[in-house]
């Protein structure tokens, strides 16, 4: 009787951890796909910044310093 529910439990729990283990490969997946639209959108807004009129010239420039100061901070580093 004993020995029954104890396989059952070990049954169960090797279950839920393959369970488990199943959903964090997929959240991984999602993260990855998540940066990678990330980055797809960064992309877009930066090749927008060159074809931007009016209002969205504001933008555009905001875009661009940012993308400088970041490409600052990366000389800095390689110059430690």
């Amino acid at each position: 009787m004993i020995a029954e529910k104890l396989e059952r439990h070990k049954s169960a729990a090797s279950a839920l951890h393959s369970q488990n283990k199943d959903l964090e490969d997929k959240i991984r997946e999602q993260e990855n796909e998540i940066n990678d639209l990330k980055k797809q959108n960064n992309t877009l807004k930066l090749s927008r910044a060159f074809v931007a009129e009016g209002d969205e010239q504001q933008e555009a420039k905001l875009q661009i310093n940012k993308i400088v100061r970041e490409i600052d901070k990366c000389i800095a580093l390689l110059n430690r």
